[in-house]
């Protein structure tokens, strides 16, 4: 009886000390005011109000009478790496830049205008990471002490290499530039995405390296197929409407049309032809998987919600959207604004059900524009309606 007990004394401490998630209830400092309802934009730091990509006041009424209240602006990562002529002319140039978005009204999300090269450079090379531990520290500083912690919040790295590429992100770029913008900035909301901002790969973050003034973002652009149509790699795939059901012709006729447009691609070589319709025959069965339905399988972010006990207040929906049919590589793309619309509507309900603090379309102006546009880069002052209804 007495080795049972204390066997069973033993269980009960096991149990005891077995680490378990502790709910977190911490609200970010950017998030007190509201969730965060986020277009991406990227007025000239020129000419704020160019007609092209500008903001213009009209242009911010229009946001601010659908409901955005956060403006999600880009400062230029070559810059601090390397500033043309100091890092005090460059801090200057860019915190005016901010300060213009700020006195606008809306909040402010910063984030870095960087390519993939350097993405990875401020990774991997140590001489390159180091700069941009400089340059977080002296931007966190000035963002401290000239803005509210409600105002502004600064995005780490957008997209960032995963580990194959990048192994030391999540054990120690991460960190290391989290707590060089910290320690400059006790108050600032700082923002991390995991790779690529695949939502798939939060778990990778150890959360005890960040306060509760930390906030993940994640892209949820999936299915790309539909999301890039006409894009990139897929550039003889568009018109893709979104329920996938809604295609005349169904599956095959897909394959059909595709294959049609591949046949007539007078750069391709036989050889090659045949290739990219086997290539595009995998695609769109990826495309067509539970009829399309595979884009709104959060279930992996569900799971590290709950494992983690993190306050789904501190994970928002960064970057998300639909191509338009001013596809700046010429191909038609996707004109159908009810297939657009329906993506930015299921995003959005998705975002609300889960509690997140929020989301950030992409984007006012270009190839995912929200503003109407009657060719490419001529954008008027009035926001496409079944898009802002869609979102609201």
């Amino acid at each position: 009886m007495l080795a049972f007990r204390e066997y069973a004394y033993a269980l009960v401490s096991l149990l005891i000390n077995v680490p378990v998630a502790v709910a977190d209830t911490s609200e970010p400092a950017f998030t007190r005011s509201g969730p965060i309802k986020g277009i991406g934009v990227s007025p000239p730091i020129s000419n704020w109000e160019a007609p092209a990509y500008g903001l213009t006041q009209p242009r911010l009424d229009a946001l601010e009478l659908a409901g955005f209240n956060t403006l999600r602006i880009w400062i230029s990562l070559e810059e601090f790496l390397a500033p043309p002529v100091s890092m005090e002319a460059t801090l200057s140039r860019w915190t005016g830049y901010i300060s213009r978005a700020a006195e606008t009204g809306f909040r402010v999300q910063v984030s870095w205008a960087s390519t993939w090269e350097q993405r990875i450079a401020v990774i991997n090379e140590p001489t390159t990471g180091a700069r941009f531990e400089r340059a977080l520290g002296t931007l966190c500083g000035a963002l401290h002490g000239s803005f509210s912690e409600e105002q502004v919040a600064l995005e780490m790295l957008n997209e960032p290499p995963g580990e194959q590429l990048a192994p030391s992100y999540y054990t120690s770029a991460a960190p290391g530039w989290y707590s060089a913008c910290r320690s400059k900035a006790p108050n600032l909301t700082i923002i991390l995405q995991p790779e690529a901002g695949w939502h798939g790969a939060l778990g990778y973050f150890n959360l005890s390296h960040y306060d509760a003034n930390t906030m993940f973002a994640f892209h949820p652009y999936a299915p790309g197929e539909f999301t890039h149509q006409g894009t990139g790699s897929q550039p003889h795939l568009y018109n893709v409407p979104m329920p996938i059901t809604r295609y005349a012709g169904g599956k095959m006729q897909m394959l059909a049309d595709v294959s049609a447009r591949i046949e007539a691609d007078t750069t391709l070589t036989p050889e090659r032809k045949v290739e990219e319709i086997s290539r595009y025959g995998r695609i769109i069965d990826h495309l067509w998987w539970n009829d399309g339905s595979r884009w709104e399988d959060w279930t992996e972010l569900q799971r590290w919600v709950d494992s983690s006990g993190i306050n789904p207040r501190r994970i928002i929906a960064g970057e998300f959207g639909v191509v338009s049919e001013f596809n700046y590589n010429g191909t038609p793309a996707l004109p159908d604004v009810a297939s657009r619309a329906y993506f930015m509507h299921k995003i959005r309900v998705q975002t609300e059900a889960n509690n997140f603090a929020g989301w950030v379309v992409h984007q006012a102006f270009g190839d995912f524009n929200l503003f109407q546009q009657t060719s490419v880069g001529e954008h008027g002052e009035h926001l496409i309606p079944e898009l802002v209804e869609a979102l609201f």
